[in-house]
């Protein structure tokens, strides 16, 4: 009986667009902040054999496939009261693990999956209520390919399995060498951007790419047949001052020069 694994995983790991307005909380800049990073599982499909199916557990965190030892993908939560410093370091957002075994090709695997991710800051130095969730819900894909040595050269294992993220638009390479979004929402006179980068996937060989049926150039992670494979996520956050934009410059300004005119209207008639 053929062996078969994971050939393709297309993970929008934790990219949050923030959709959250402006709320009251205060007027000085908020320092510190609270966050909590809720990951789930969903409408995942099967592919493959006849045998078994996609179970999930931990509250659709993990979904595990195959028979025994069995293969499975699972994404962690990250909740912390305080420790987010407004123009300081990295704090953790989460990690995405697969576990890549050898299963029988009579056994259904793991075909597609939505990933939803939901983000919530929480004013900590100023304290403040939490604002408005940020819910990010994204589709996701592999492809099973058998094991029978016909691997992309980079793998190191017979044969590794390749993840790849749909679309990177609108990232950079950060100085750390890794993927970066960012994203940004104004409140109470300071405009904040979170930073998200994506530690420990790169940009692979064009052979990988068409492997998994991704353009080249496409970013990803290799991961060994028999190990456990993973990436991380992490975010900062910083702050700007907001200014007034040109067009409330110039009413600002003409507002001054009427009063102005008025007062000389004024000294001339006394």
């Amino acid at each position: 009986m053929m062996n078969s694994t994971l050939k393709r995983t297309l993970l929008s790991s934790l990219v949050l667009p923030f959709a959250i307005g402006a709320q009251s909380v205060s007027a000085d800049l908020i320092t510190e902040w609270g966050y909590q990073v809720d990951s789930t599982f969903a409408n995942w499909t099967a592919g493959g054999g006849s045998l078994g199916d996609i179970t999930p557990s931990d509250g659709d965190r993990t979904l595990s496939w195959g028979d025994s030892p069995q293969s499975s993908i699972s994404i962690s939560d990250v909740f912390a009261e305080n420790g987010l410093i407004t123009g300081g370091d990295f704090v953790e957002g989460g990690t995405f693990t697969h576990v890549n075994k050898v299963i029988s090709a009579s056994y259904k695997t793991l075909s597609s999956f939505d990933l939803t991710s939901v983000l919530t800051l929480t004013p900590y130095t100023p304290s403040g209520d939490p604002l408005p969730a940020s819910t990010t819900t994204f589709a996701s894909f592999f492809k099973e390919t058998l094991n029978n040595g016909n691997c992309v050269d980079a793998s190191t294992s017979n044969c590794d399995d390749i993840f790849t993220i749909g679309d990177v638009t609108g990232s950079t390479l950060n100085e750390f060498g890794n993927f970066q979004f960012n994203s940004s929402f104004d409140l109470d006179g300071y405009t904040y951007t979170v930073f998200l980068e994506l530690d420990g996937l790169a940009t692979l060989d064009d052979d990988a790419c068409a492997a998994a049926g991704a353009p080249n150039g496409c970013v990803g992670l290799l991961t060994e047949e028999g190990k456990t494979n993973s990436f991380d996520t992490r975010f900062r956050i910083t702050a700007t001052e907001m200014v007034p934009e040109p067009g409330t410059l110039a009413l600002l300004g003409m507002g001054l020069a009427g009063l102005g005119l008025s007062r000389r209207k004024k000294a001339a008639k006394a």
